[in-house]
């Protein structure tokens, strides 16, 4: 418990001093709003917040390349948004800046008690589907106790080929969501649950795309889907 108040009290400092001090950055143009959900960080992403609290002087102040500032944007966190995230045990507030995020708040954790986890979290429950003929050699066909969260645009367009497929349902994936998903290490092969408007798929990854093995709620996202795109006409 000492540890983790110290490790509080590091990132509380951390967060007074860019917000006493950043006021400048903020543009009344931006939404500053926090968006409903809690972000997991990728590895990588982690060890970039790692090397700068662990600074002599951390600034709370992450850069972030092209790719994660599409990633951010691929679920909507638009600049000046707020997310929350853990962080050595911590809760930590970020903000999404035009050049990358930024520390502004921290408090015990709360993660996820009452907010769902993007884009992915681990789950305890695993679906019991047959997976005796999915092998391929050069493939892992690990199961993977996760559960995934893409956009809403690829939301979209995986409810479209759920509605309108009749037999096996195949989903070809951007560039940007197969490095989504390499970010997080799931791999050409893998096995895992997609999240999709509250219900659980199982799915394997492909060369290409996914591969939806599981849909027995295929008729809930259908119904919900057409009316989206009636209301829509």
């Amino acid at each position: 418990m000492k540890a983790k108040r110290i490790v509080l009290n590091t990132l509380a400092i951390t967060a007074m001093t860019i917000f006493t001090s950043g006021t400048a950055l903020a543009h009344s143009d931006h939404d500053h709003s926090k968006v409903p959900f809690n972000w997991e960080f990728s590895k990588k992403l982690n060890a970039k917040v790692e090397r700068n609290l662990n600074a002599d002087k951390p600034s709370g102040v992450i850069g972030l390349n092209m790719f994660e500032q599409k990633k951010f944007k691929h679920y909507g966190i638009k600049v000046g948004n707020k997310f929350n995230t853990a962080v050595r045990n911590v809760e930590v507030t970020f903000e999404r800046t035009s050049a990358g995020l930024k520390i502004t708040d921290a408090s015990i954790i709360n993660f996820s008690s009452t907010k769902d986890i993007v884009p992915i979290r681990n789950i305890s429950s695993v679906s019991k589907v047959s997976t005796q003929e999915l092998s391929h050699a050069g493939h892992q066909h690990n199961r993977l106790p996760v559960e995934w969260v893409f956009g809403n645009s690829t939301i979209e367009k995986i409810g479209r080929h759920m509605y309108e497929s009749k037999g096996n349902i195949l989903v070809g994936l951007t560039q940007l969501e197969q490095k989504l998903l390499n970010t997080y290490e799931i791999k050409v092969g893998n096995l895992f649950h997609l999240s999709i408007s509250g219900h659980s798929f199982l799915v394997k990854r492909t060369s290409s795309g996914l591969n939806i093995i599981s849909h027995a709620q295929n008729a809930e996202l259908a119904i919900a889907n057409e009316e989206a795109v009636s209301d829509n006409a």
